[in-house]
């Protein structure tokens, strides 16, 4: 499940062990040119919602990338403070197998650390298994090889984002769990 809403089973809605994540980012400082975390999901691994917010702005937002991110001022009326945010996604991925593509660009954006044995980043798995030539994939593509999915066409939507990780995740998990791409 990568793209719309669905329904999911009581079972399904489980917090589980594996969590996919993903942020947008809007521009700031200088003519915008340096990011600044605006939205936050996480997905379980049946690409259930634990977790969807906008991420309240302490400098003044020069360019809202709404081409890419999908972010428009209106979105921030709802944002919550940064340190929210951040207590909230330390406490769900704590002691989680976080799945995202280039994590370390969210995890960043968070200023959270997470073990490196606890994290499948797809951007890497796309190249151990050769699945694409180049060493930084973009999720687009994977997404469209993988699982004959477009997604990105337009704005941006982390939900979606995070949901296509994890679903490229599950296609390659017994390969990733057996250590062969470690």
């Amino acid at each position: 499940m990568v793209l719309g809403d669905f329904v999911a089973t009581a079972g399904q809605q489980s917090l589980g062990k594996y969590l996919a994540i993903d942020c947008e980012m809007v521009g700031v400082g200088d003519e915008g040119a340096e990011s600044s975390l605006a939205r936050v999901s996480l997905v379980n691994y049946h690409g259930v919602v634990l977790l969807d917010e906008f991420v309240k702005q302490r400098e003044r937002v020069i360019d809202y990338r709404t081409q890419f991110s999908g972010i428009r001022a209106s979105d921030m009326v709802k944002a919550k403070p940064f340190d929210e945010i951040h207590r909230r996604v330390s406490e769900l991925i704590k002691d989680k197998v976080l799945i995202g593509h280039a994590v370390h660009h969210d995890l960043k954006a968070l200023l959270l650390s997470h073990p490196r044995s606890h994290i499948r980043d797809t951007q890497l798995l796309a190249n151990k298994f050769k699945v694409v030539r180049s060493k930084y994939v973009a999720l687009r593509n994977l997404v469209k090889q993988e699982l004959k999915v477009t997604i990105q066409s337009g704005e941006h939507s982390s939900v979606t984002d995070a949901r296509a990780a994890m679903a490229i995740y599950r296609l390659h998990s017994k390969e990733w769990e057996k250590g062969t791409l470690d």
